[in-house]
C-alpha cells in the first residue's frame, strides 16, 4: 500500500489539506435517499411506497421524469435513450 503524499499534517494540526471542504449535500441535510436510483432527494420529491412488505421512500412520479426535471436544471447532462 503506498502513502498518499498529498495529505501531511500541518503546522495547526489539521490533516487532510488536499480534500475539497464542505458537504455533497446542499440544503439543512434533510435529504433522503431513493430506494430505487439512490440519488438524494428532498423528502417533497420523494413518495413512500410498499416493497417487499416494507414502506420505502421512491422518487415521485418517477425517478427518470424527476432525473430530467431537477438535474438538467442543475446542470447535469441530461441522459439521452437511443432507439433502434
Amino acid at each position: 500500500m503506498t502513502k498518499d503524499t498529498a495529505t501531511r499534517r500541518s503546522a495547526d494540526g489539521l490533516r487532510y489539506t488536499s480534500k475539497e471542504t464542505g458537504s455533497p449535500f446542499t440544503g439543512n441535510g434533510s435529504t433522503r435517499s431513493c430506494f430505487r436510483c439512490g440519488r438524494h432527494r428532498l423528502p417533497a420529491l420523494l413518495q413512500s411506497i410498499r416493497i417487499l412488505g416494507r414502506t420505502e421512500m421512491v422518487c415521485k412520479p418517477s425517478c427518470k421524469e424527476l432525473a430530467e426535471t431537477v438535474d438538467g436544471k442543475a446542470g447535469a447532462a441530461p441522459t439521452t435513450a437511443t432507439t433502434p
